[in-house]
């Protein structure tokens, strides 16, 4: 039976499941589609042993899916054989506890406006960041420039039950996306910023892609992959006019699309290869081989 990779997908973008689908037609592998808001699991039917999957959708019903799907015999990106149900969900303050550069960061828990200042003055002094997580392409990523933009941010969320968090602005920076599969960096591109607005976006410029990336952006995207128990990520990173790089995030799953069709980087190929090797090890655990 040739290998198959099941993918999880719930509102993905088209160009994720072309890449994925040509990458394995071009190693032999199966590539199945599972659609998350029309999955219904047969329990007759599940994953076979050596099988490989991704969710490719980041919603919670994707989320779910996945977890119904999963085993310990099923290759995956998670470290753990079944990572999927102990993602974190504080990811910066994990990072700051395991001692990545981060910009100062807190949770937003009062609308307290002493408190508030406070923790400005803590993270810097004004203007700070105020974050949402699980949002994607910038979105939940607001700037408060003074009081009265963030009071009116801490009353809006706090009441609507967000949990934010404040974050010190580091400027003037430059924001890389590093793409991580399986241990490499094997991406890296810079983010300009969007006209009239602090937020950056992807570039479609080949000249801003690197395959090889920097090796201090390397080593700081492997070690966020690391943390987070995950080997694919898309890690950004702010490098300072300074040279000191400020981790961000690192998202999984993540887009990679951007750096294969602008930067014409495989990713997708180093995505499938790396699973088939830990389906190949998994196959081989079952029928007693080395």
């Amino acid at each position: 039976m040739s290998p198959r990779l099941v993918c999880i997908e719930d509102e993905t973008p088209q160009i994720t499941l072309d890449y994925l689908g040509e990458a394995c037609a071009a190693r032999g592998v199966e590539f199945v589609r599972i659609d998350a808001g029309r999955f219904e699991l047969d329990p007759e039917e599940g994953l076979a042993w050596g099988d490989m999957l991704y969710r490719a959708g980041i919603s919670g019903r994707a989320m779910r899916v996945e977890q119904q799907l999963l085993h310990p015999g099923v290759a995956t990106f998670y470290v753990e054989p079944l990572g999927a149900f102990w993602g974190p969900i504080n990811y910066p303050l994990l990072f700051q506890q395991v001692g990545l550069p981060m910009p100062r960061t807190l949770p937003m828990e009062t609308a307290d406006r002493a408190a508030l200042e406070r923790a400005v003055a803590w993270l810097g002094g004004y203007p700070v960041v105020v974050k949402m997580l699980g949002g994607s392409r910038g979105v939940g990523v607001l700037r408060a420039d003074g009081p009265t933009a963030l009071y009116g941010l801490a009353d809006l969320l706090l009441a609507e039950g967000r949990t934010p968090f404040m974050s010190a602005y580091v400027d003037p920076a430059d924001h890389w996306r590093v793409t991580v599969v399986g241990g490499r960096a094997v991406a890296a591109y810079l983010n300009p910023k969007e006209a009239q607005d602090f937020r950056t976006y992807g570039s479609e410029r080949p000249e801003d892609f690197l395959a090889d990336p920097p090796a201090d952006l390397a080593e700081l995207a492997l070690a966020a992959a690391r943390a987070s128990r995950v080997e694919l990520a898309g890690v950004d990173i702010l490098r300072h006019e300074s040279g000191r790089l400020y981790l961000l995030e690192a998202n999984f799953p993540c887009y990679f699309a951007q750096a294969q069709e602008f930067g014409g980087v495989d990713v997708a190929g180093a995505m499938v290869e790396h699973l088939m090797a830990k389906a190949a090890h998994l196959r081989s655990r079952e029928t007693g081989g080395a």
